[in-house]
């Protein structure tokens, strides 16, 4: 090709790739520059917030660094509405802040951008204008019928790579003269790189986490500028990366494959390849169809709830748990490290790349549940009120109702389940695990009766209304017990469990039973915290209430 044909391409770019070298000069020597690229195509995947934080961490754990947030949104079909808010809010909601990028749908903070590809078009143009212009790229006019006939003459040939490449790339060696005729003709084209790779090459391609790969380079004459003037991915991913001069690109295992034409791309352009790291994915678990063993796959967008990074925040998993678990799952390091220093901020730990697994990792709630457990366990009661509360006024209309009706009364809930225990692992765990204290349409005596109480049916009215004449709401948890044990006695039920062990047919039941009877019938539950302080938290009526509508279904 020639500068002609370039012009002929691009008659509207007047800038020059020197141009945008001098408009995005090198940064500081010694920065490490990372980025997180996300298209604005619907919701974030949990792994995307993954990929976020593990650049962010990266970035952080060096003494100059730069992280900077970049919108991919050069398909244009697959945009929604409001998609780069729902990126930043994201993003900010789970504390991972960039230093440079989109502040809105609108504004950008820093000086290397747009950050928008789609507001960069005239950027890529030049440089595939300088590309035409050294014959490293070339315009291709094959309609998608001519496509799919090469292709399915390529599957009659059995040929072992199948693209746009050698004999089959048709345009690659058009004359100058055609190429003029067909542009002053308005025929549609693309530009493609002129790919100088070799059947059957390999090469070998470091990565910082997997080490070196041997792939076959590009053979390729791939697409870089699409019909609409817009780049591909794989061209404005080169591209943006050098002016915005990334250090390290962290992303995706899915990018492997693209590495031999990203390299290339860099290596045409004069361009120095940054550093590669390629995550693997989060995995999850299911039965094989056949129902012999497990299989393996991608969380899925589409089947998996909880591949939305929203769902952790609609069912209430604080955000530094979700965080602590992602880099469980990342690094070997990092739980050792969160027990000695659960007070820390999550950037004060030193990410090491290459102790981050190679195989996908599996996605288990289990652990999930017990890396929250233990952060709800190590927050203040304080630091809980006002996490739940900013939660339900979004998520939980009744509980938030009930922490705006009496907010000191809340906090001193907290308390009832928080000390020594570790029951919640997030906050929707709060109106299922005890809605004998939150929920004002709960009704413990509507729950089924244990099968065990079957046997002291005859003795419950009894004790419960013994009990209801011993209450005193200003006894302390000591004087209330000593009253609940005075009663046993009255029914048989032994006070002490020594000796209801060696002779339980001596007597009717244990202060256990007797216990058991009363607190079933203030929570419909078996199993709670400190039943006096549920008592002094529900209210003195409320709990003689609560025992008389248990009585008088018995």
């Amino acid at each position: 090709m020639s500068k002609r044909v370039a012009e002929a391409l691009f008659p509207h770019i007047t800038k020059t790739y020197q141009d945008y070298e001098a408009l995005y000069p090198a940064r500081a020597e010694g920065t490490v520059c990372t980025r997180f690229a996300p298209s604005p195509t619907g919701f974030m995947h949990i792994g995307g917030l993954y990929t976020s934080l593990i650049n962010d961490l990266f970035t952080r754990s060096h003494e100059k660094g730069v992280f900077f947030l970049r919108i991919e949104d050069t398909d244009q079909k697959r945009i929604v509405e409001n998609g780069v808010s729902e990126i930043i809010d994201t993003l900010n909601a789970f504390d991972i802040h960039f230093d440079e990028g989109p502040l809105n749908e609108q504004d950008d903070n820093g000086a290397y951008g747009p950050y928008r590809q789609s507001l960069r078009r005239e950027i890529y143009q030049a440089f595939a204008k300088y590309l035409v212009e050294q014959d490293l790229a070339y315009p291709c006019f094959c309609s998608e019928q001519k496509l799919m006939e090469i292709r399915n003459q390529q599957e009659q040939e059995n040929a072992l790579q199948k693209g746009y490449f050698g004999k089959w790339a048709v345009c690659r060696n058009l004359d100058e003269e055609t190429v003029l005729a067909n542009l002053e003709k308005g025929m549609p084209y693309v530009v493609r790189l002129r790919s100088k790779g070799q059947e059957g090459h390999s090469r070998v391609y470091h990565d910082l986490i997997r080490g070196d790969i041997s792939m076959q380079e590009n053979i390729i004459d791939t697409v870089i500028i699409k019909s609409d003037g817009l780049p591909t991915y794989h061209f404005a991913h080169v591209i943006d990366d050098h002016l915005m001069r990334t250090s390290d690109v962290i992303r995706a295992d899915e990018w492997i494959a693209s590495i031999p034409v990203h390299v290339e791309m860099f290596e045409a352009l004069g361009f120095p390849v940054p550093n590669y790291a390629h995550l693997s994915p989060i995995m999850k678990q299911e039965p094989k169809e056949d129902g012999e063993g497990f299989s393996k796959r991608k969380l899925s967008k589409r089947k998996d709830p909880e591949a939305r990074v929203h769902y952790y925040e609609e069912i209430g998993y604080p955000v530094q748990a979700v965080l602590d678990y992602l880099l469980t799952i990342s690094s070997a390091d990092y739980e050792p490290w969160r027990e000695q220093h659960m007070d820390a901020p999550i950037f004060d730990f030193k990410l090491d790349l290459t102790k981050t697994g190679v195989a996908g990792a599996l996605f288990d709630f289990n652990k999930l549940n017990s890396v929250a457990k233990n952060r709800v366990a190590h927050m203040s009661c304080e630091d809980i009120c006002q996490a739940v509360k900013v939660w339900a006024a979004r998520y939980d209309e009744k509980l938030s109702a009930y922490i705006t009706a009496d907010p000191e009364r809340f906090l001193r809930s907290i308390h009832i389940w928080h000390d020594k225990r570790l029951d919640v692992a997030k906050w929707s765990d709060l109106m299922e695990m005890y809605p004998y204290l939150y929920d004002p349409d709960y009704v413990p005596a509507d729950q089924p009766l244990p099968e065990k109480f079957q046997k002291h049916l005859e003795f419950i009215p009894g004790i419960l209304k013994d009990y209801q004449q011993t209450f005193d709401y200003a006894d302390d948890g000591s004087a209330w017990f000593n009253k609940v044990r005075e009663i046993a006695p009255k029914y048989n039920y032994a006070v002490k469990t020594g000796p209801y062990k060696k002779h339980p047919e001596l007597y009717n039941g244990s202060i256990a039973d007797l216990s058991s009877f009363i607190r079933f019938a203030i929570t419909g539950r078996l199993n709670t915290p400190d039943l006096h302080g549920i008592i002094h938290i529900i209210g003195e009526e409320e709990a003689a209430r609560r025992i008389q509508k248990f009585a008088e279904k018995l």
